[in-house]
């Protein structure tokens, strides 16, 4: 039987409109089709995605703000608008399979104890280029296990239970790892995260992906993050110094050696 649920799109004002409608028809054309669609705008909203957005197929929410804020407080103001218990992320340059919804939401089903249900994710560059897949474990143990030493779950693929979530404190201002946080403290408060065998999902990537993981910036960022975490018992402090030690160096290799690692890591091999 269908469940209820709603669509989480954060929007950055400088998203392609072309590629956001291509993103959207894939939301519309689920099997099992949502309430709404929320769209929490990083910032103020560009006259061509608003156009983009009034074609909507579904009743939609856009919330709006004075100023860039990032990632983690732009997902959290939407969620906090969402009305349905469970919530699915979507990118505005990812394509939905037309089943995800109804993938997901029937294996939650039969596992009520699961809050967060990701899955593997495609990723592509274009239209010639052969897609590759960013694998990450599909048993719960395995996924608590990976869950302490890196990020175990595909954000763009995951369906939220909201009550949960917000129980949790919600997103966070922790740019480069809302995401990683959030797991972490769902994991401490005993809830279960899980993934799917199936690429539900296919993402757009480049070079611009890469970057944004890339070089000292973000190797402090990283830093700040997991002490952030040692500090709040999310990790121990033996742990966080090892993580330093093991992933800081890969940030600030030369962009073309940590592309290649990354993708033997994300790809299992």
């Amino acid at each position: 039987m269908p469940v209820a649920y709603e669509w989480l799109l954060a929007l950055a004002p400088w998203e392609s409109a072309a590629v956001l409608r291509q993103s959207l028809q894939s939301l519309y054309r689920q099997s099992w089709p949502a309430q709404r669609l929320v769209v929490s705008v990083d910032g103020e909203l560009p006259p061509p995605l608003a156009a983009v957005l009034q074609d909507a197929e579904l009743p939609t929410l856009v919330l709006e703000a004075p100023h860039w804020r990032g990632t983690g407080p732009t997902l959290a103001t939407g969620l906090s608008a969402c009305r349905c218990d469970w919530v699915l992320r979507a990118d505005a340059d990812d394509h939905s399979d037309p089943r995800r919804a109804e993938h997901q939401l029937s294996y939650l089903q039969r596992h009520p104890q699961v809050c967060v249900l990701g899955g593997q994710l495609g990723e592509h560059q274009g239209e010639i280029t052969r897609e590759r897949i960013r694998r990450v474990p599909t048993d719960p143990d395995q996924v608590q296990r990976l869950l302490r030493w890196r990020n175990p779950l595909n954000h763009p693929t995951v369906a939220l239970r909201r009550t949960a979530v917000l129980a949790a404190g919600n997103y966070r201002d922790a740019p480069g790892f809302e995401d990683w946080d959030l797991w972490l403290r769902l994991s401490q408060q005993g809830h279960e995260l899980a993934n799917l065998a199936e690429v539900l999902v296919t993402a757009r990537v480049g070079p611009a992906h890469l970057q944004r993981r890339h070089g000292w910036s973000y190797a402090r960022r990283e830093a700040r993050f997991l002490r952030r975490c040692s500090k709040e018992q999310l990790l121990s402090r033996q742990r966080m110094a090892l993580l330093l030690l093991l992933r800081l160096p890969w940030r600030i290799l030369p962009a073309a050696w940590l592309e290649a690692l990354m993708r033997g890591l994300r790809s299992g091999r």
